[in-house]
This record gives C-alpha cells, sequence and structure tokens, in this order.
C-alpha cells in the first residue's frame, strides 16, 4: 500500500536525522573543546599541567614527578626516582620522597596501598581538572584506573 511505504519512509527519515542530529552534537562538542584550547594555549603558551596545578608552576622537580605520575599511573619513590633520573639527568630518593609529601598535602597525589609498600598516584581531582581542559568527558564512575 502507498500509504504504508510512505509511513515506513518517513520514519526511516526520522531515524536517519536523529542519527545526523547525534553526530552533529559530538562534532560541535569536539569543536568546542578544540576552541578552548586554542584559548588556554593562547593564554598560558602551551598546555602544561601548571595550568591545572598553578602551585607547581615554579617548582620543575615537583612538575616532572606529576608527568611521570601522568605516565606510570601509580609508582613507588624509587620508580619515579628511576625515571626522573632518566629525564633530568639526576634524582635523589630523599628529594623526590619531600616533593611527594608537599604534592600530598596540596591535594595533587595521593599516598595508596600496595602490595610492598606504598604507591603514590594522581588525585582524580588533578586528573579529572586536567581532562576537562583537554576537553576528554570522562565519568570515573566507568574506571578504576584514579
Amino acid at each position: 500500500m502507498p500509504g504504508e511505504d510512505l509511513a515506513r519512509e518517513v520514519q526511516e527519515l526520522k531515524k536517519a536525522l536523529e542519527a545526523m542530529r547525534a553526530s552533529f552534537e559530538v562534532v560541535s562538542k569536539m569543536a568546542q573543546a578544540y576552541l578552548r584550547l586554542l584559548n588556554v594555549y593562547a593564554e598560558y603558551g602551551g598546555l602544561s599541567i601548571d595550568v591545572v596545578i598553578p602551585e607547581i608552576k615554579h617548582d620543575p622537580i615537583a612538575r616532572e614527578i606529576v608527568k611521570i605520575l601522568f605516565d606510570l599511573r601509580r609508582a613507588n619513590v624509587s620508580q619515579i626516582a628511576r625515571e626522573l633520573k632518566g629525564r633530568r639527568g639526576k634524582a635523589s630518593r630523599n628529594t623526590v620522597r619531600a616533593k611527594l609529601e608537599e604534592l600530598e598535602r596540596l591535594g595533587v597525589v595521593k599516598k595508596l596501598p600496595a602490595e610492598r609498600g606504598k604507591v603514590y598516584a594522581l588525585s582524580r581531582d588533578v586528573v579529572k581538572r586536567w581532562l576537562e581542559l583537554i576537553g576528554m568527558p570522562i565519568r570515573f564512575e566507568q574506571t578504576n584506573e584514579y
């Protein structure tokens, strides 16, 4: 029947239009995130972690420790010192331990129990702020990473 064919075609067109609308929303969010990144880059001259954590702006060792924890996700003092030595040429476990305590007081890192001793990880708040800055909407309820 011609009326049923027409109704089916209208339904298919509605579905196609909804799919296009959903795709447009995703592209729109990506464009907004890209523009936000450009604005941050223009304002601060880069996309460094100290944009999210201004307290470590003038502390190169603390900044590098935060970057290491972004890369490793969790690490103990020795692992961080070893990685820091590879990146900066020198590192002391005592210095790393002191910086981690300072970062913990600032709420940047958290100390976690591990199989052997303790490990450090970035706080969820820092990771969330970084992801918001770069436009990556993520819900932590879906992951146990941080």
